[in-house]
């Protein structure tokens, strides 16, 4: 088997939001109007200062939402959620410059 052509790969920031399920259409809407084009959700668990979140109790429940997007994006996500919700809610949020294939679909 040959191996494939060499691809281009460009930076593209990685961008990990670990909150409550309770604001996730909130925040949803903040991640697409500070220019991401889109994100994905996963339902977590775990323990941390605020105790166990095991959502077993569905109102407890965790998610984290995962975006790839522009360093500027990125950025203006974390500046957001920081300044709209971590006072209220249980949130962990961070960033990561990450290559992949592609980058200017992000």
């Amino acid at each position: 088997m040959q191996a494939p052509p060499d691809i281009a790969l460009g930076t593209i920031h990685y961008v990990v939001l670990i909150c409550e399920e309770a604001i996730e259409a909130l925040i949803g809407k903040d991640i697409i109007a500070c220019g991401a084009k889109g994100y994905t959700v996963s339902e977590v668990r775990g323990r941390g200062n605020r105790g166990v979140r095991d959502a077993q109790w569905l109102l407890s429940s965790n998610i984290r939402i995962e975006v790839l997007c522009s360093q500027a994006a990125a950025q203006l996500i974390l500046r957001t959620v920081e300044h709209k919700y971590s006072q209220n809610y249980g949130l962990v949020a961070f960033t990561h410059p990450v290559n992949g294939p592609r980058a200017d679909k992000f």
